[in-house]
């Protein structure tokens, strides 16, 4: 989609100017805890390690990583960061909203952000995507792009947040495609449902066996197998989180891409510049926090009629926005 293509262009313009800015005017340290299942999920936690690692790249900015080896270990994780006399420590995901909650209430002189889910302290700076809107946009390319009239989704934990990804995704495919049936599974009712490639990779060979040919997924690393079921069949994938068409090219035909390197780097300049404060900060379609990235491994599929279509959704999100 031109019009798309033309404003990431923009926006990585914008990140070049932002990154080659001099470093702060003291020495700037931060803290990150990553959410469950690490790195190398090829989703929320490598997208935000990639906007960990432009804030690095920032002279005087020094960062802290910690991989949380489950859900019982983000809040000592926690706990350790805040005792290090740190500027700023981020934390990831729902799981982790627990846990910020109890170890900020500890340090009411600490600065934390929770990306993806809210915590309402003076000292919590609450960073939510829209992903019910980008969920939107996934849900409309799924349903313009079908042949057999039938589309997937998968979720990982059973939950309200990854609830709303389907309920977003529904409302896009219906938008455009009221005619197709759409199919939800979820991987299971606990946080490890985002963690078993082997269920997702049973799932969407369930899929394809429907005949579902297209599939969005809200599952971290069990969305590794979804992927992997594409491969061996009439399958294709719609990534969440980061761009993930390198997983599998021409099988991954588009990503719900959340802009974690800005929420990162709007809270760490707010620190920077004595501008933090606690609250909720959302982020859309309309700001360039969430985006619909088209695969370059399908330009067949992205035809000059789909492009205008993709047109008409975007505006019609950004008008519902206003």
């Amino acid at each position: 989609m031109r019009h798309c293509w033309k404003i990431s262009y923009i926006l990585l313009l914008m990140s070049l100017v932002l990154y080659s800015q001099p470093g702060f005017s003291k020495p700037l340290k931060v803290g990150l805890i990553l959410s469950i299942g690490g790195l190398g999920d090829h989703s929320f936690n490598d997208a935000t390690y990639a906007g960990i690692q432009k804030i690095r790249s920032i002279p005087d900015c020094l960062v802290d990583v910690i991989e949380p080896s489950d859900v019982s270990a983000i809040e000592s994780g926690l706990e350790y960061l805040s005792g290090r006399g740190l500027d700023l420590i981020i934390a990831v995901g729902f799981f982790a909203n627990e846990a910020v909650r109890q170890v900020a209430q500890k340090h009411p002189n600490q600065s934390y952000v929770l990306l993806d889910s809210v915590v309402t302290l003076p000292n919590v700076m609450s960073i939510l995507f829209n992903e019910e809107e980008g969920s939107f946009f996934a849900g409309a390319f799924a349903g313009l792009i079908t042949k057999t009239e039938k589309v997937g989704f998968l979720g990982g934990m059973s939950s309200p947040g990854i609830a709303s990804f389907e309920k977003g995704f529904q409302k896009g495919v219906n938008f455009v495609n009221p005619k197709a049936q759409i199919v939800s599974r979820y991987a299971g009712k606990t946080p490890e449902a985002f963690n078993v490639p082997e269920i997702g990779k049973k799932i969407g060979l369930d899929f394809a066996a429907q005949n579902i040919d297209v599939v969005y997924h809200a599952s971290g690393r069990t969305g590794m197998g979804l992927i992997e079921a594409a491969r061996q069949a009439k399958l294709l994938v719609i990534g969440v989180d980061s761009d993930q068409s390198v997983l599998a090219p021409g099988k991954v035909a588009a990503s719900m891409v959340k802009r974690l390197d800005i929420a990162i780097e709007k809270s760490v300049r707010a620190v920077a510049e004595n501008r933090f404060k606690g609250g909720v900060l959302t982020l859309g379609l309309a700001d360039a926090g969430i985006e619909l990235a088209l695969s370059r491994f399908n330009r067949n599929l992205i035809t000059p009629l789909l492009q205008e279509r993709l047109r008409e959704v975007e505006t019609f999100l950004l008008h519902r926005v206003k």
